[in-house]
């Protein structure tokens, strides 16, 4: 599958090394603000930190996962700085574990179905997904944030348990999108960001508003954080006219403002 499809059960033994690769084992840089973000934030990201490294003294070193695997490392003691979830859920989860704080909602996201240019044309509808048009679907897990507000929309439309046997799993958001792009899917749930940047994949349907699960990014400062004055600095940054513009212009949406599309 191209490095598309990881067995879960790799994940513990690499997370520790990834830490220490990160720079766990070694003195944190004090001129770096070291920022790891859910790779659905890739395209406004790289631009809201390369402004922000125009006028702060403090580089920002970026890295882009899956927000589990993310607060993996973070748990782990990567000397991460600042976390970009593409949830809710796992930021409350690290606070109450005394790993993070100041935790700030500063994005949302849709959810849309794409199909391979050959399916696309027989994937107009949610029943489409378990016809003989898509074989192979690809999916991360359920604790990445993807994954699980794919699943969350598969139940409410009673298609999950059929459409299990035909899940191919991915790491993360990105990697859904290559799945399609590459054959290795011939359907896939992503973010309406990701569906953006695709290149042969095709929107197969849009899900209805009311169908949609809540999608809501969270920064948050880890809490063994060195650079505390720089990392409150970069969260101030993500509220501020300039990335909400570049936000918006990716295709997300903010909270109180009109939801991504």
């Amino acid at each position: 599958m191209k490095g598309i499809v990881r067995a879960i059960g790799l994940r513990a033994v690499w997370v520790a090394a990834l830490a220490c690769l990160l720079g766990a084992c070694a003195p944190q840089d004090a001129g770096v603000l070291r920022i790891a973000a859910a790779v659905s934030l890739r395209e406004p990201l790289d631009k809201i930190a390369a402004r922000f490294d125009e006028g702060d003294p403090v580089r920002v070193q970026l890295s882009y996962g899956a927000t589990s695997d993310l607060a993996a490392q973070l748990r782990a003691g990567a000397p991460l700085d600042v976390l970009l979830s593409a949830d809710e859920e796992i930021p409350r989860e690290l606070q109450a574990e005394g790993v993070a704080t100041d935790l700030r909602p500063f994005a949302t996201n849709r959810l849309l179905v794409i199909a391979s240019e050959a399916a696309a044309p027989l994937v107009r509808k949610p029943s489409d997904l378990i016809g003989d048009a898509v074989r192979r679907f690809a999916l991360p897990g359920p604790s990445v944030p993807l994954g699980h507000y794919a699943r969350e929309w598969l139940a409410r439309v009673d298609l999950l348990s059929t459409l299990l046997p035909r899940i191919v799993q991915t790491e993360h958001a990105r990697a859904t999108l290559a799945a399609v792009e590459s054959g290795s899917a011939d359907a896939a749930i992503v973010y309406v960001t990701d569906a953006r940047v695709a290149t042969s994949a095709r929107v197969a349907f849009q899900i209805p508003d009311d169908e949609q699960p809540k999608i809501v990014y969270v920064a948050l400062r880890a809490r063994a954080s060195k650079q505390v004055d720089a990392a409150e600095r970069f969260l101030a940054s993500l509220a501020d006219a300039e990335s909400t513009q570049v936000l918006l212009d990716t295709g997300f949406g903010v909270p109180g403002a009109t939801p991504a599309r």
